[in-house]
């Protein structure tokens, strides 16, 4: 658009300049006196202003080709973050979130063409978690400090622009380090952004976007938009860690990290219907501590709390993952065997008894047992309802706890 215009707009300067001339010409043939000097003078002045007005309607549409470009980028970056919230709302775990915020990363940077998202743990380094362009498998193992990253020495808050990555890696990264991202081939870029995470005023995880084929390729441009999308990407992971959290609860116990009652009567329910429409079996136990009270009276509720705790723990690590366990509420626990009978439970309870009698806990110096009684029913042998089959396990477990007191 701009060259056509040029090239209009010189015709017009060319034919400024040379009309003067033209008229000179015409009076001449007419045989009319007209002085040289007038159409010289005016001719060059008229081209300096044609040049003049050129100038100003060449910047004037360059700004509107650049506004033109800022607003295209701004509605890919906005129809991407749109793209980004839609997808959200079906997503349930960190890596399917990390690894979209990542590909987007490449397409809204116009001069990216790989990049990672790193997150720091518990013990202060960054794991990459996702990545574009690299192989996950070769990177997944690898656990960097804060002064491996390109963010060492700098104020974590603000992104920043890393001209030879090369460089930075070999006088910064731990060798062994070095090594493996040189087998993964995730050293040959050679310009990188590095955009922090930050979540409640803390360094989170980081962004990096590469270009593998030029030097001082990202614009200051570039780092606005990283950041604004580092901002998306903060709050995303915030609300997913409160979604994940609140699931969390809705499901388990806070003390033992077993289902609770409510969720564990949910799938007691499911179970239930499945194996009456199957005609599949499973058996359903009953377990109560018998001790507890004399153990928080002897020793307080934080040695009962252990021992609730304990006791859990020995269940979670004798029972399959198949099969589900839960917490009725204070010192009872549920287990149903799916596709198991009275037998298979009784050996399991007596394995779990047998393990409890050798092996206390530890609290203030003293060794705790945890003695339990548990009552056994099985569908469909027992009973053939929800109601009935909790019911006899649950007097049945009474019994066997009136006989422990008696041996």
């Amino acid at each position: 658009m701009i060259t056509k215009l040029k090239r209009k707009s010189t015709f017009i300067c060319i034919l400024s300049i040379l009309t003067p001339f033209i008229v000179y010409g015409l009076f001449q043939f007419l045989k009319k006196d007209y002085n040289f000097w007038y159409p010289a003078i005016l001719s060059i002045l008229m081209g300096l202003f044609c040049t003049y007005k050129l100038k100003i309607v060449e910047k004037t549409f360059t700004n509107i080709l650049d506004i033109n470009r800022e607003i295209e980028k701004y509605n890919e970056v906005k129809d991407v973050m749109l793209q980004i919230s839609n997808s959200i709302v079906h997503i349930n775990n960190m890596d399917e979130l990390l690894q979209l915020f990542v590909d987007c990363a490449v397409q809204i940077i116009d001069k990216a063409d790989r990049a990672s998202i790193l997150i720091k743990n518990d013990a202060g380094l960054f794991e990459y978690k996702a990545v574009h362009g690299f192989d996950i498998n070769k990177l997944s193992k690898l656990k960097l400090s804060l002064a491996e990253t390109y963010l060492n020495g700098k104020d974590y808050h603000k992104s920043v622009i890393i001209h030879n990555p090369g460089l930075f890696d070999s006088q910064n990264m731990n060798k062994n380090h070095y090594e493996s991202l040189k087998n993964a081939e995730a050293l040959n870029i050679k310009s990188t952004i590095c955009t922090p995470i930050i979540i409640n005023d803390i360094l989170y995880g980081l962004i990096n976007v590469d270009n593998i084929a030029h030097k001082q390729i990202f614009l200051k441009e570039d780092l606005v938009i990283m950041e604004y999308l580092a901002g998306q990407l903060a709050v995303a992971i915030r609300n997913l860690v409160l979604f994940e959290k609140t699931l969390f609860l809705s499901r388990y116990d806070g003390l033992t990290q077993l289902y609770h009652r409510h969720y564990f009567d949910e799938l007691y329910h499911n179970i239930y219907e499945r194996a009456k429409r199957y005609k599949e079996d499973f058996a359903f136990c009953i377990m109560d501590l018998n001790d507890l009270k004399q153990i928080n009276d002897l020793y307080g509720h934080i040695a009962g709390d252990m021992a609730i705790q304990y006791f859990s723990q020995i269940l979670r690590n004798n029972v399959r993952s198949s099969d589900i366990l839960g917490r009725f509420g204070g010192d009872e626990f549920v287990l149903i065997l799916l596709n198991g009978d009275a037998i298979q439970a009784e050996q399991k309870m007596e394995s779990v008894s047998n393990f409890v009698k050798e092996s206390p806990f530890i609290y203030d110096g003293h060794d705790l047992y945890v003695n339990f009684s548990y009552g056994i029913a099985s569908y469909p042998e027992d009973a053939t309802t929800k109601k009935e089959l909790l019911k006899l396990a649950d007097k049945r477990m009474y019994i066997h706890k009136e006989n422990s007191k008696t041996m």
